[in-house]
């Protein structure tokens, strides 16, 4: 029977419940770009060397040509050109507060970033591979509440919008900053705002400890608030952006929601085991949009609750359903234990800010190397006769290419053991990679199946097949 036809599901809800065509673990995996076909996702790789030496947590895409990344920590901003090379360019040294950059954007010629008390701003004229001091207004605004942790920033009708704990504060069109134009309620904090329509959606966040939370609409020139819907979340975490649709993740559990304008409505989850000691989210800047796609790093709080790294929910257009998947792992070769930060899309590059433990960097997507440890886990095959015992006879794979030096492996687990590795033997007049044995004693089964890459090429696969008899 196959097991898989074409018709990508993404990620399964778990390993014993999913859509059609879904997989309880789908990492490396790119099935959007060319619908039909499992393919393999290009590698991510190290940019930025030894030079970046702290996790960025926000990044500017600057008209100029030039991208700048930010510590969440100590100060430091690096520069970014056009050919990838990195350097420091300047470090933040404020009048009071921490240095840690909370938020940053570019706005009406300059680039503004913002740490605990203090919004600072450098033209775009001066922003280079080395900030001059005559180009930087160091301390530029002093925040009213100084929050230390949120500073997110947004642009809506023609002015820059800052959170600043229960404040809204703004820089006009015309250079000029208010500290304070909108009030929300305390003790709700401000973590994230995005554009919506005409309007302002802002996320928020009152403590880990604190399981409610709003998600506010505002007009931007009211003096209230318009729309407020609570939520039983511990925050809401960040803005991800669909075209005119809007998701949120919220709390520590992998919660999406979606917002029809007035409402946060349960859409998706990303599949894992939470509690008090394993969970995790999204940072606000851990968002982009590639190729229409809309992706996010997922980032571990503690215990590791799901496989962290670049996740994308998407489709390849309307005609298809919206699924969630791991698309992209870091160049550490690791999913658990790290932090994803800063995501910037430019043109055709992914570049991905990370954190593992003391180590840090920032990856850019490889086109001359596969992903290298790409592979798909089914869910639990043939549950309907779960009290059957059953025999597998043979597992395949229909492949569309299978270049020179590459491969398809799999592997098998029978009632929750470990996954045991099976021998395959290619029949290249039906394109089928097939592993043929008899394993009896079935109650439940898993397969899983690997690609083996060679550089740039990889297998691409239009359907799997599994005999179970």
């Amino acid at each position: 029977m196959l097991i898989y036809n074409g018709n990508f599901g993404g990620l399964s809800d778990s390993k014993w419940s999913g859509v059609a065509g879904s997989f309880a673990e789908c990492v490396g995996i790119d099935a959007h770009s060319t619908p039909g076909l499992l393919k393999v996702h290009q590698k991510l790789t190290k940019e930025s060397s030894t030079t970046v030496t702290a996790f960025c947590k926000e990044m500017v895409a600057a008209s100029n040509g030039y991208s700048f990344w930010f510590s969440s920590t100590d100060g430091k901003i690096w520069t970014r050109s056009s050919g990838g090379t990195y350097t420091l360019a300047y470090t933040t040294a404020p009048a009071a507060g921490a240095a840690g950059c909370l938020g940053a954007m570019e706005f009406n010629g300059y680039i503004y970033w913002a740490t605990q008390s203090r919004l600072h701003r450098v033209t775009i004229a001066g922003a280079d591979d080395s900030w001059a001091a005559g180009a930087v207004s160091l301390d530029w605004a002093t925040f009213g509440v100084t929050d230390s942790e949120f500073h997110p920033m947004a642009i809506q009708d023609l002015t820059l919008f800052i959170g600043d704990g229960n404040q809204v504060a703004e820089v006009s069109d015309a250079g000029v900053f208010n500290a304070n134009v909108l009030d929300i309620n305390t003790p709700l904090r401000i973590k994230c705002i995005i554009p919506y329509d005409i309007d302002l959606l802002i996320g928020t966040y009152t403590a880990n400890t604190v399981n409610r939370t709003e998600i506010i609409r505002w007009d931007t020139v009211s003096p209230s608030w318009n729309t407020s819907d609570p939520i039983e979340e511990v925050g809401i975490n960040c803005f991800i952006r669909d075209d005119n649709y809007v998701y949120v993740n919220a709390g520590r559990a992998g919660n999406l929601y979606y917002y029809n304008g007035q409402y946060l409505l349960p859409f998706k989850k990303i599949p894992g085991s939470y509690s008090s000691t394993a969970y995790g989210l999204i940072h606000p800047g851990s968002v982009a949009n590639f190729q229409g796609v809309p992706i996010f790093g997922f980032s571990n709080g503690s215990g590791n609750p799901a496989k962290q790294g670049v996740y994308s929910l998407g489709s390849y257009s309307r005609d298809y359903r919206k699924v969630l998947s791991l698309d992209w792992i870091i160049s550490e070769a690791v999913t658990s234990g790290i932090e994803i930060g800063a995501i910037a899309v430019l043109d055709f590059d992914i570049l991905v800010a990370w954190k593992n433990g003391s180590s840090y960097g920032i990856d850019k997507i490889d086109y001359t190397a596969k992903y290298g440890s790409a592979y798909i886990e089914t869910m639990m095959l043939n549950q309907s006769q779960r009290d059957v015992i059953k025999t597998l006879a043979n597992v395949s794979a229909f492949y569309n290419s299978l270049p020179a030096s590459t491969g398809i492996t799999f592997s098998y687990s029978v009632n929750g053991a470990v996954y045991v590795a099976m021998t395959s033997v290619t029949n290249s007049f039906i394109n089928e990679v097939r592993a043929q044995l008899s394993v009896g004693s079935i109650g439940s089964l898993q397969i899983k199946m690997a690609f083996t890459v060679s550089s740039n090429s990889a297998p691409t696969v239009e359907a799997i097949g599994v005999d179970i008899s």
